[in-house]
């Protein structure tokens, strides 16, 4: 078998599923006939939600006569639809008096084996889901209430009362018979009165009355059918009490010639029984889980007290025979074996324990909780043990009472289960569980260790706040057990790889699965391949760990599977276990990076590459580990540094904000430097050493109070404040190095702009990728040491290099942006040689947390830098993130001074090293403090000096205009904006970036300070020549492929579509097309004019003009706006969505002719994915002629690959009728795509 690649498209994985039918049917049933009625059609007979994926339908045949199925079909109707989600149609021929099942393929063997068609669409029901049976279109029969959602039949078996003979559109629960969750006793036939018997012999007629049946020897019993009602006599070998469980009944009885399990889910009104009593026992046969019973309807005691029957001694090699197991189930037996553990708790009701000889031949001890004190059977001994031979799919064995498990007298060396077992697999039960054809240690089911996969059961903690995590639970399960189901399936042989412990709690192997053909660790794969987490619990596999966790941590750090941050595993497998069983976290959980161990609720302080699970503290420490402190004890061992930090501050000292935080829907003023140096001044009181740190752009796109002076109010708030060290952001650069030297060195500005006497900044600037292009020499400090109570903190200031793409060339002149993580390594190598362990990095990059993770440029800065690093405190992005990556604490506090990170550490004294790290992000609401008076003395200073320009009002606005991107359409604001740039610029069209506009304008007064806070950068206007053809090829760069377009736009508008992400037309405002061979003159900024894309490159004969602010401000003064006149500017369609396609080209040309009869008319090439996906550009199809040939190449040298063509894509070539030829070079596939139904289209190659 081919090695299958390890990522799989989530979509693609969906549609899988989706198509993931059966159609195969081969009837067969027991007819179940009584009386002389007939039913009037076909009517729906039992219906299965069990665990997991243990679904079935069953329909049943008792109209007389054999049904033709091709006019039948069956509907689910998910989650109260009142429309069908999913429908299958039927096809065959039913029997009178049989039954039609229908399962889904992952469900339990036991259900399988009874089904005839396997489908995993509409047999793929929940508790809550309708299901209708269909005769010609028409709804026949029901289970469920159409569009009404009611958990009807959550966890249930429901089996068709006898008594129904008609079927019924109202779902009537009175119909109905329910049994407990995974009864499948009844599946495979029907019993309905009033079904005329077949032809045949009539029977000798008998007594007045129901006669009992003949009592027959329990071994000719045990080989009649399921069905049939029978007589037995026999010695109890069990008390009832002892091995049932909850309100069943079960025990065995035993004759001189065989042995039999009695069982019912209620006990009722049967007796209880004890060992050595002789019962009569009359009821039905079935079979569980290969285990045959008789279902009582009477049971009599006739005697007690009777002598056992004798044990039979047997070996485990012995029982490994199934013929001979099968022979003996029902019957004591006597073995000797060895118990190498004891589970720490019990599953369903009782322990599983494996039992194996020197050879390591095996069977699971079943011990029931009230059969005997477990805590009386010690690990690792040889016993002796009397048992029952029972079955659970594979064989066990039932001990009774205390006296049944004796220490055996000798005690030879114990056996050893390490090593590799050839074996075959069965099926698949979910991403981390198969079974497998020939049983290991008696056994079949086999648990993959050292990882786990999302559960695919459905949820027991039905909490409506859970639902969303319920469901994408189930989501990741379902894929993870799909994806296995392509790496391995029935029939493949393997390897099973068994450690010391060979086997669970529940009995089940616990293996690594190794495929044969090829040696692919299946485990391995899952976690590479993002599906499944790491997950290792002491004793732990030394060897495997490293490479597991590797394996876990590049996941992650691809971001595959279950670790998408957009769509990402909403809680790990052991997570979602302990909160939907509601019994919390249970295992300690140890750091194998520092060897310390957290309380089990603090679970997520390890990172998963790092877990180790522990059952106690005892078992922990028994491994080296030592508790992490809880910090409340102060230590001389220990240095407690408390580190403040800000980031994005942006010069906006004055500007303060109202926020609705608590979401009451009421909103209260927060910011504002002088409450935020008040708050941050409150945080340090008690805190013996603390810093104040940034993350860069404290200054650019500033208020008017700070950026009319050249920031350097902003600098002077920063000294005051106290500020220790920073590092640059990109709007540091946006005056060029000059300007950034001076505002960190000092001086006063050439022109005279800033203030006088301007001193620069008392604290220092690092940047370690800040280097001259010419000689790569750093032009600020890569790093600092600061000694703090004689340890040493060392600190690595880092800037994005996408600066290069947000600051206009000529600011960049000479200035480099070198990797950011090669920086920081060099930079901490440096340190740590110095023999600093403290490592913090300030890097003004952006990161984006969802959950537990984070993704973005901080974040990938996190997983690849030297473990040195401790502490990230990120910037750019404006977000907030408090967030561990890869043991590495990432810090950022949102902007303009809205809020601010408090971060506590604790120093290990002796080796330098942080040892522990926490952090809070602090919002500033002003109720909550007094202004800082020394800081609200320079802000008034400088209010006052600029209060006569920003303070001039220049006209009057109608109505708050707010907006920036233009990802939802065009805004009033960014209308207004374009509109006068145009107007300043007398050009044909203005287009303005949604990152240029940094404010809102609200209604009233507008002022100079109000456009000001708008347009703070100083942009200068400019314009440049472009064809139609180029603003086509400008619009479609600015659409982002996720969010929409960026920029407003005057003198024209334009439809774009979204699911193309293409621009459709572009017209002026009258609706007249634009000429796309005609020059037009295009007004951008300076900064949208120099940077690379197609403005720049397509763009001819720049012209500069006014800056940004000029315009706008002559802009509005020219409307002369008042009160009585106000500006009113809103969205008016400029830019708008469609679903219409890009028309055909004004010259196409005709198609080349084939070089040779075959060949396509068409060749379009398939564009990669990721590893075995390939996808094509929807716009390539669009120009493709009706009923030609389209050849889709997706060979990729030497993998196998899949082609996904989506719905849209789909829809194009069935509307022209085209011919796809699907190629990897050596195998093709051929469609007639008018025949194609219409949905998302998988094409897979194997060759």
């Amino acid at each position: 078998m081919r090695k299958v690649k390890r990522s799989f498209s989530m979509l693609m994985i969906f549609a899988l599923i989706m198509m993931n039918v059966t159609p195969a049917l081969s009837v067969s049933a027991e007819s179940a006939t009584t009386v002389d009625t007939v039913a009037e059609d076909l009517i729906l007979s039992e219906y299965v939600e069990g665990s997991s994926f243990n679904k079935a339908i069953e329909i049943f045949n008792g109209t007389g006569e054999a049904v033709d199925l091709s006019n039948y079909s069956l509907e689910l109707y998910s989650n109260g639809a009142s429309s069908a989600s999913q429908s299958l149609s039927l096809s065959g021929t039913l029997a009178n008096g049989d039954v039609l099942v229908l399962a889904h393929p992952s469900a339990d063997q036991e259900i399988l084996d009874q089904a005839d068609v396997t489908n995993g669409s509409v047999i793929n029901f929940n508790g809550d889901d309708a299901i209708a049976l269909l005769n010609s279109g028409e709804k026949l029969d029901v289970i469920g209430e159409i569009g009404e959602r009611t958990n009807f039949g959550q966890d249930v078996t429901l089996v068709r009362n006898a008594s129904i003979i008609s079927p019924s559109t109202t779902f009537n629960v009175e119909d109905w018979t329910e049994y407990d969750q995974n009864t499948f006793a009844y599946i495979g036939s029907h019993t309905m009165d009033g079904i005329p018997e077949e032809p045949g012999e009539p029977e000798e007629p008998g007594e007045p009355g129901e006669p009992d049946p003949e009592q027959l020897p329990i071994s000719d019993v045990r080989d009649l059918s399921d069905g049939e009602v029978v007589t037995v006599e026999g010695i109890v070998t069990a008390d009832n009490q002892a091995i049932s469980n909850g309100s069943q009944f079960t025990t065995y009885i035993q004759d001189e010639t065989a042995g039999i399990n009695l069982f019912a889910f209620e006990q009722g009104e049967i007796s209880d029984v004890t060992k050595g009593d002789k019962v009569v026992v009359t009821g039905e046969l079935a079979t569980y889980n290969g285990l045959k019973e008789i279902v009582p309807t009477s049971l009599e005691v006739i005697d007690s007290g009777l002598d056992l029957p004798e044990a039979q001694t047997i070996s485990l090699e012995e029982l490994q025979d199934e013929e001979l197991a099968e022979s003996l189930e029902g019957q004591r037996v006597q073995v000797n074996g060895y118990i190498r553990s004891i589970p720490d708790s019990p599953a369903g009701g009782g322990y599983n324990i494996t039992i194996t000889d020197a050879d390591f031949n095996g069977m699971t001890l079943r011990v029931m909780e009230n059969a005997l004190d477990i805590s009386e059977v010690e690990s690792n001994t040889w016993y002796d043990i009397t048992a029952i031979v029972s079955q659970y799919n594979t064989y066990q064995l039932i001990p009774t009472e205390q006296a049944d498990i004796e220490v055996a007298d000798e005690q030879p060396e114990p056996p050893s289960s390490e090593g590799y077992y050839e074996t075959t697999v069965e099926s698949v039960t979910d991403g981390d569980t198969i079974r497998v054809a020939e049983p290991v240690f008696g056994e079949k089911r086999v648990r993959f260790v050292n990882m786990d996969t999302a559960e695919t059961y459905a949820a027991h903690n039905d909490d409506p706040a859970r639902e969303e995590i319920n469901n994408n639970q189930k989501y990741y399960g379902d894929l993870a057990a799909d994806y296995i189901g392509e790496i391995i399936q029935p029939g493949d042989e393997i390897y099973l790889k068994v450690g010391d412990e060979p086997t669970d709690d529940y009995g089940r192997i616990l293996a690594e699965v190794i495929r044969k053909d090829d040696g692919l660790n299946v485990n391995l794969e899952m976690v590479e391949a993002g599906y499944a987490s790491t997950y290792f619990i002491a004793p732990i596999d030394e060897e495997a760990y490293p490479e597991y966790q590797q394996a876990v941590k590049e996941a992650k750090d691809a971001q595959l599977g279950i670790w998408n941050p957009e769509d990402p595993l909403l809680e790990l497998p052991f997570v979602f276990r302990a909160n939907d069983d509601q019994k919390g976290f249970q295992r300690y959980v140890g750091n194998s990076d520092t060897m310390q161990y957290v309380v089990p609720d603090n679970w997520a302080d390890v990172p998963v590459e790092h877990r180790i699970f522990f059952s106690s503290p005892e078992e922990a420490e028994s491994y080296g580990y030592t508790p992490v402190s809880n910090g409340e004890e102060p230590s001389e061992e220990t240095l407690d540094l408390q580190l403040i930090s800000m980031n994005d501050l942006h010069g906006k000292i004055d500007q303060e904000y109202m926020l609705d935080l608590e979401g009451t829907g009421e909103s209260e003023l927060y910011g504002r430097i002088d409450y935020t140096a008040s708050a941050i001044k409150e945080r340090q009181e008690g805190n013996e050493h603390s810093m104040l740190v940034h993350a860069g752009d404290m200054i650019g796109g500033s208020s008017p109070v700070s950026g009319l002076l050249q920031d350097e109010p902003t600098v002077e708030i920063m000294n005051a404040m106290g500020f220790d060290v920073g590092t640059v952001g990109n709007h540091e650069f946006d005056e060029g190095l000059p300007e950034l030297l001076r505002m960190i060195e000092g001086g006063d500005h050439p022109e005279g702009k800033g203030t006088e006497g301007y001193e620069g900044m008392d604290f220092p600037s690092l940047c370690a990728n800040c280097v001259y292009e010419d000689t790569g020499e750093t032009f600020l400090p890569p790093y600092i040491i600061e000694e703090v109570d004689g340890e040493e903190i060392g600190f690595i200031g880092v800037n994005t290099q996408e600066t290069v793409n947000m600051v206009m060339p000529s600011s960049l002149e000479n200035v480099k942006f070198t990797d950011e993580t090669e920086a920081v390594n060099d930079a901490a190598e440096e340190l740590t040689s110095k023999g600093v362990e403290a490592i913090i990095v300030l890097a003004h990059m952006p990161a984006y947390q969802n959950g537990d993770d984070a993704t973005g440029a901080a974040a990938d800065l996190a997983r690849n830098v030297n473990d040195s690093v401790d502490v990230i405190f990120a910037g750019h992005n404006h977000v907030e993130n408090n967030v561990l990556v890869d043991d590495k604490l990432i810090i950022q506090a949102n902007e303009y001074g809205k809020a601010f990170a408090d971060v506590q550490l604790v120093l290990d004294r002796e080796t330098g090293d942080i040892i522990e790290k926490e952090a809070e992000i602090v919002y500033v609401k002003q109720s909550d403090y007094t202004p800082d008076e020394e800081i609200t003395a320079i802000l008034d200073k400088y209010a006052e000096e600029i209060a006569p320009i920003i303070n001039e009002v220049i006209g009057y606005n109608a109505q708050d205009l707010t907006g920036d991107y233009t990802n939802d359409g065009d805004h009033g604001l960014g209308n207004l904006l374009s509109d006068g740039m145009k107007e300043a610029m007398d050009s044909d069209f203005a287009f303005m970036n949604g990152g240029g506009i940094r404010d809102d304008l609200l209604a009233g007064d507008v002022t100079w300070g109000d456009l000001y806070n708008i347009q703070p950068f100083g942009n200068t206007l400019m314009t440049v020549e472009v064809t139609g053809n180029d603003v086509y090829e400008i619009l479609n760069e600015q659409i982002h492929p996720e969010y929409g377009p960026d920029y407003s736009v005057s003198g024209l508008h334009y439809k774009w579509n979204p699911e193309l992400g293409e621009v459709i037309n572009v017209t002026f405002p009258d609706g007249t097309p634009i000429d796309l061979e005609e020059t037009y003159i295009l007004t951008v900024n300076n900064y949208m004019g120099t940077s690379e894309g197609p403005i720049k490159d397509l763009g001819e004969n720049p012209t500069m003009g006014p800056e940004d602010i000029e315009a706008t401000v002559e802009f509005i003064q020219a409307m002369n706006s008042s009160e009585d006149n106000p500006i009113v500017y809103e969205a008016e369609g400029r830019i708008s969505q469609t679903d219409e396609e890009p028309g055909e080209p004004e010259d196409p040309g005709e198609p080349e002719e084939p070089e040779e009869p075959g060949e396509p008319d068409y060749i379009i090439e398939a564009i990669p994915d990721r590893g075995l996906l390939a996808v094509v550009r929807t716009r390539d199809l669009l120009f493709v002629e009706e009923g030609s040939d389209v050849l889709v190449d997706v060979s990729n040298e030497s993998r196998l690959r899949m082609l996904l063509m989506t719905l849209p894509q789909v829809y194009i070539l069935k509307n022209k009728q085209v011919t796809l030829h699907v190629t990897n070079g050596e195998e093709t596939k051929t469609f007639n795509m008018a025949e194609e139904k219409l949905r998302t289209m998988i094409v897979l190659l194997m060759k």
